[in-house]
């Protein structure tokens, strides 16, 4: 392997690092805020550290196209909007160790855009990789209804739904970064641009909200909401390194790593929050040997 893609990769496994220690930061963070303010501050955190980045490193020639902005900007929407929101809420009703095997599902969306729409092939490695991620995510759903900490009956399902529409924006997010880093745009002011959009559309749901419920929220900034977004400022940051250097077939099983990152950190960490069950590290194991097919096949 090359020395571009060996960085490429540490950039890979630095990122799934930042998502792990995000998503364990979310899970105490949620115990005492909503997912909204704990977004709020999320990406208040980006922009203060990104803005100014970006403006510093890439100036003057900030290589830009039309192409770039919208490709970098349906990212944000789908994947730091609408993708970040569902994730959260899985955490804050399942907790981060059954949340991530079911949001590490993303791979699937990928392939099966590719295959339906591009009409690439499926290969045997392909649907091992499909029957061990179906596999493992079956069974991190029977382990959610056996766990005493978790929603139980149509709840359950409901709080289910949540880290998979997480695996489904998350999936389509790369193909739009790719586009965008294609036309010869940075990485740091392509995650700028993606945050940039994400949070306008965040601050417009904030401005309808309280014409629905009559009322702004109160915020309180925890350290917990601090080092999970400084987490995911670390996590953007690496990711769009990675992605710029080698491909998404390379950069999304390393990011799996963040699901046995975060079912080991719970299991040390949030004892007293989540029962980490051996069903669930299995689970775990299986989800990530999947995705790994996935992309391989």
């Amino acid at each position: 392997m090359q020395v571009g893609s060996l960085v490429g990769v540490g950039f890979a496994v630095l990122a799934a690092l930042a998502l792990a220690a995000q998503s364990l930061a979310v899970r105490v963070g949620t115990k005492t805020q909503s997912v909204a303010a704990v977004t709020a501050v999320m990406y208040a955190v980006n922009l203060v550290v990104l803005l100014p980045l970006a403006a510093v490193v890439a100036y003057p020639d900030f290589a830009l196209t039309p192409r770039a902005v919208v490709a970098f900007a349906v990212a944000g929407l789908l994947g730091s909007l609408v993708g970040r929101l569902c994730y959260f809420i899985g955490i804050e009703r399942l907790g981060s160790s059954r949340t991530e095997p079911l949001k590490a599902l993303f791979p699937l969306v990928a392939v099966g855009t590719a295959v339906v729409v591009l009409g690439e092939e499926v290969t045997a490695t392909l649907l091992a990789g499909v029957v061990l991620l179906v596999l493992g995510g079956a069974v991190v759903t029977l382990d959610s209804r056996d766990s005493p900490t978790t929603p139980q009956g149509r709840d359950l399902w409901i709080a289910l739904a949540f880290p998979l529409a997480a695996a489904f924006f998350l999936g389509v997010d790369p193909v739009f970064t790719k586009i965008g880093l294609a036309e010869g745009t940075s990485p740091l002011v392509g995650v700028t641009i993606r945050i940039l959009a994400a949070g306008a559309g965040f601050a417009a749901y904030l401005l309808w909200r309280p014409a629905r419920t009559g009322g702004f929220e109160s915020l309180q900034v925890t350290r917990w909401l601090l080092v999970a977004s400084v987490a995911n400022t670390v996590y953007l940051l690496a990711y769009y390194a990675a992605l710029a250097r080698i491909d998404v077939a390379v950069v999304t099983p390393v990011l799996g790593l963040s699901t046995l990152f975060v079912v080991a950190g719970a299991a040390v960490f949030l004892q007293g929050d989540e029962r980490v069950t051996w069903r669930l590290v299995g689970a775990t194991v299986i989800v990530v040997a999947g995705v790994v097919l996935v992309v391989q096949g």
